[in-house]
């Protein structure tokens, strides 16, 4: 029990942190409403077939587990990681991907999750991996898009909510794996990281 206080202390002191020290761009019941939304438009577009969803290790581990919540179709959940920030946590450093190599999705419906599409290098590098496995049929989901210049083509097929060109955090998303556990989207105020 005295455990479970602690836990309980903790999130409300970061929670009240978090409204003291960062903007709040989405709050969690938009994300869960959107994901309801989204969830009803997959159950369509695959109508019972059986999904394979591979999520983006770690910042879309949150709006995976939730997606799935909403779906009513046969789902699987494989996962992959992809690394691009540098030292500082904020700017883009060079993009490595692990965990795909005992992935056998050839013939199946596959939908990548990602936590944030930016410059969109990650997600193109994805698509065009996945695409080399020969799915049946390949599609993605990004819980955010920036409004920013892209870098590639590519645009995901499913956008839960676009957002200015800031840095953000929460559900999901860190800054130094710090964050991830916030509820909501937030921005630090005047974009400063506290370290």
């Amino acid at each position: 029990m005295r455990n479970f206080l602690y836990i309980l202390l903790f999130c409300f002191c970061s929670i009240c942190w978090a409204d003291s020290t960062m903007d709040l761009l989405i709050p969690s019941t938009a994300i869960a409403q959107r994901l309801q939304e989204v969830g009803m438009q997959i159950d369509k577009q695959y109508k019972n077939e059986e999904l394979v969803v591979v999520m983006v290790m770690k910042g879309a581990l949150v709006v995976t587990a939730d997606l799935i919540r909403n779906l009513h179709i046969p789902v699987s959940v494989e996962f992959v990681r992809a690394k691009s920030y540098g030292k500082n946590g904020t700017s883009q450093g060079k993009l490595t991907i692990t965990g795909l190599d005992d992935f056998n999705v050839k013939g199946k419906n596959v939908l990548i999750v990602d936590d944030i599409f930016d410059s969109g290098t990650t997600m193109k590098a994805l698509v065009n991996i996945f695409k080399a496995k020969k799915t049946k049929s390949l599609r993605s989901l990004v819980l955010l898009l920036k409004q920013v210049p892209y870098e590639t083509g590519y645009r995901p097929d499913h956008v839960l909510f676009e957002i200015p060109n800031r840095f953000v955090i929460g559900y999901g998303l860190d800054y130094k794996e710090s964050f991830r556990e916030l509820p909501g989207i937030y921005a630090f105020k005047d974009d400063k990281p506290p370290f």
